[in-house]
């Protein structure tokens, strides 16, 4: 992905950054615009690839600690898959257009496309709160749940050859 095309999104990472986090570095700056953009989660493979073209691609190791600092930070969350490939995603909802301080993401369902193996947020699958507490009552005695994750897998629209 070219600069050019993270533009909008970059100005809006920067500002964001420098109200709310202090130091702001490149590689932050275009991971954290390159996550607005994407509005979907991203492996670290798909970072590395995505921000290869740029006239200064960052690093495996680099990437790396950018996206768990954006995770400490509360700009990103970190889902494990049932592949064992950790996704990175925006766990705030930024406006590309203008800095806005981050607010929380709310729980919702994941498609991941058998295919591609890309994953895509299902903003409008919201978990419903009676359902995840329901749910974790059921848990055997002994066992305290955290959090219930709604995942489909299946053929993502680009990949079944529908138009979007």
């Amino acid at each position: 992905m070219s600069l050019t095309q993270l533009q909008p999104y970059l100005e809006a990472a920067r500002t964001s950054l420098q109200e709310q986090s202090g130091r702001v570095t490149s590689g932050r700056v275009r991971v954290l615009a390159l996550l607005l953009k994407a509005g979907r989660p991203l492996t670290h493979q798909e970072v590395l690839a995505d921000l290869a073209t740029d006239a200064d691609p960052l690093d495996r190791v680099t990437a790396y600690r950018v996206l768990d600092w954006l995770v400490a930070q509360g700009w990103a969350t970190k889902q494990a898959g049932d592949d064992r490939i950790f996704r990175f995603v925006m766990a705030e909802h930024v406006d590309p257009q203008r800095a806005a301080s981050p607010r929380p993401h709310t729980q919702h369902g994941h498609f991941r496309c058998v295919r591609c193996h890309r994953t895509f947020c299902l903003d409008d699958w919201p978990q419903h709160p009676q359902l995840s507490e329901r749910e974790l009552k059921r848990l055997p005695q002994g066992f305290v749940g955290e959090q219930v994750e709604l995942l489909i897998h299946g053929t993502c629209a680009q990949c079944a050859g529908a138009p979007n």
